[in-house]
């Protein structure tokens, strides 16, 4: 594999870097951050420019985007196999989180910078790297003369809010892939760059917006203080019902499972090897703490107890515009990540009940733009690909592969499972914490990255021949 492995180097110091560094430029951002997507066309531009890219190094490939009025659309790649076996599936997307506020000083969004290994720019390392990493993998071993499986993917365009288009397309792409060898999905989080790493879980979620309205209009606090009651203290009062400001534990009962007993074994090797790097790698303000400073105690609550985020707000003027006026109204976007198991329709029933009876001073509530999405548990995977995974790791970093449970949500992963399987996944991924995934200053690391691109093309080649 040594001649593979130096022609995935040299891709990604060349042709497959350039399609990354162009994919950066285009402001790609998910419908839930750009209502007229269909209308701007770019998503449906990232697709082509990755299918014309495609189509120049694979000629006897299919790279069909199939779309419909008011869907995103979705790339799918079917590359020939030059040996027998069942197809390799991969699952990414083009997507974008929005801007994020303000970038570092010759750092942007949507303009690509190579500095110090890495490159800059949002969709690198979440998810547009994903594609050309399938794809230059596949191509490396035809240039080495290394014989491979069939390749096939499915690359959508909402991964980032929510994947709600992609099942219009599954029962099609179903027929299609026929049951994989294996589905890599390369669009997971890593604790560090030592070694590989495969995601076993993933949490589900569960959001809503809710207002509190205590008035029809602002009216000066001089007067109505004490009269009228603050909607943000009624917002508090509910915030209080979901969850323990004092512990951050979620009361809603529904929402939570037991401890995961088959995954404890891998879940104590990883708190052991974290250690202390689970929470300083985190960029805290002044003498912040971490809720725990028990490493497996942190991995349970952040893979496998539910939480409560609150991502943003209305109704709240800056503080340089804030005058003397009781407000009319206060509202919030919660996130509750919630962990494998659980129902994720019943438990975002049971929070919005919380949250609608008994309202204190009988104020206005209102919840609107309801989501939600169940949690993922990897199913168990194949001795050959358990082997080459580990294999990989011990060869390109001279380290085991080891387990990791995301706190995170892809919430398509269930439906995968049903419209692909039986088939082992290998969930894995670039992103760290230095990352900055969702966040000003998104980058990727090219050693690493190039290093996954490596250990995908030792999956490819151990792929079993027979059908």
């Amino acid at each position: 594999m040594r001649n593979v492995f130096r022609k995935i180097e040299e891709a990604w110091q060349g042709d497959a870097l350039e399609a990354l560094a162009e994919f950066v430029r285009l402001p790609a951002k998910s419908p839930d951050f750009d209502p007229d997507w269909e209308q701007n066309g770019v998503l449906l531009r990232a697709l082509e420019d990755a299918a014309r890219w495609a189509k120049v190094r694979f000629p006897e490939g299919t790279f069909e985007i199939l779309s419909a009025p008011g869907v995103t659309p979705v790339l799918w790649v079917d590359i020939p196999g030059t040996r027998p076996g069942r197809p390799a599936l991969f699952y990414g997307h083009f997507d974008k989180q929005p801007e994020a506020g303000e970038w570092s000083e010759g750092l942007a969004p949507f303009e690509p910078v190579l500095r110090d290994g890495r490159l800059y720019g949002r969709g690198t390392a979440d998810d547009g790297y994903s594609f050309y990493a399938a794809l230059t993998a596949a191509r490396a071993m035809d240039e080495a003369g290394r014989k491979r499986p069939r390749i096939m993917g499915v690359f959508e365009t909402r991964e980032e809010s929510g994947s709600g288009d992609l099942p219009h397309y599954l029962p099609e792409l179903s027929k299609r892939a026929g049951r994989p060898s294996v589905l890599t999905v390369l669009d997971l989080g890593i604790q560090d760059k030592t070694r590989l790493w495969r995601t076993q879980s993933l949490r589900g979620v569960v959001t809503f917006t809710l207002k509190v309205e205590v008035l029809e209009s602002g009216v000066h606090s001089g007067v109505t203080s004490g009269i009228v009651p603050s909607s943000f203290a009624v917002m508090r009062t509910l915030l209080d019902r979901l969850e323990d400001p004092a512990t951050g534990r979620v009361k809603v009962a529904s929402m939570h499972v037991p401890e995961p007993t088959r995954h404890m074994p891998a879940l104590r090797r990883l708190a052991e090897l974290s250690g202390e790097d689970l929470w300083k790698r985190f960029p805290w303000a002044g003498e912040t703490e971490p809720r725990s400073f028990d490493p497996l105690e942190l991995l349970l609550k952040n893979g496998w107890q539910p939480t409560l985020s609150i991502l943003g707000a209305e109704g709240l003027p800056p503080v340089k515009e804030a005058g003397a006026l009781i407000r009319p109204s206060t509202t919030l976007k919660l996130s509750f990540r919630i962990p494998p198991g659980v129902d994720a329709q019943k438990a975002a029933e049971d929070a919005v009940a919380l949250v609608t009876t008994n309202v204190p001073s009988k104020a206005k509530v209102t919840v609107a733009n309801l989501h939600a999405e169940p949690g993922f548990e990897a199913p168990a995977g194949a001795e050959w690909l358990d082997a080459a995974w580990s294999k990989a790791s011990e060869e390109l970093f001279r380290e085991t592969a080891e387990d990791v449970f995301d706190g995170a949500t892809i919430g398509i992963l269930p439906k995968f499972a049903k419209a692909f399987g039986p088939c082992p996944f290998l969930c894995t991924g670039v992103l760290g914490t230095e990352d900055n995934a969702h966040a000003p200053d998104e980058s990727v690391s090219l050693e690493y990255l190039t290093k996954l691109t490596c250990a995908v093309a030792s999956v490819l080649d151990a792929v079993p021949e027979e059908e």
